[in-house]
């Protein structure tokens, strides 16, 4: 088997197991924290869903989020990465050297996607970032 063939196999898994429940508009998209068996790797990816929420339920706030910090805010950071496709690594609420990289990517991914208002390129997660990984579209809403 190839290993899109397994990745692929891997997130249809991860969908189900996980009770991934996509909806129309208004609706909140939930994300879990799911792995790949003995990889360490998220295995969740995001389907744009206009005017949705998405959350993974450690955290809710919009408070700045940085290289060093650990805990809730950060897990919420790495597994709403790896909804989308960003974060390759283990959900494990410490923002060391692999978050702030997919942050930074993500940030700057935003540029090229056509958002109406963008998003700063320093790897910190503030409000307007924290609003772009949890809108539908991935666009920030200020």
């Amino acid at each position: 088997m190839s290993f899109r063939t397994q990745v692929a196999a891997g997130v249809t898994v991860a969908v189900i197991i996980t009770g991934l429940h996509l909806g129309g508009a208004g609706a909140t998209v939930t994300a879990a924290h799911a792995t790949a068996a003995g990889s360490g790797r998220v295995l969740i990816a995001a389907p744009a869903v206009p005017d949705a929420t998405v959350s993974c339920g450690d955290y809710g706030g919009t408070a700045l989020t940085r290289e060093g910090d650990d805990g809730a805010r950060v897990r919420e950071v790495q597994c709403l990465l790896a909804f989308r496709g960003w974060f390759g690594g283990t959900v494990d609420g410490r923002y060391g050297n692999s978050t702030y990289l997919a942050v930074r990517a993500y940030q700057s991914w935003d540029d090229l996607r056509g958002c109406a208002v963008r998003l700063k390129t320093d790897g910190i997660v503030d409000p307007l970032t924290w609003s772009a990984l949890r809108s539908g579209d991935g666009c920030p809403n200020p």
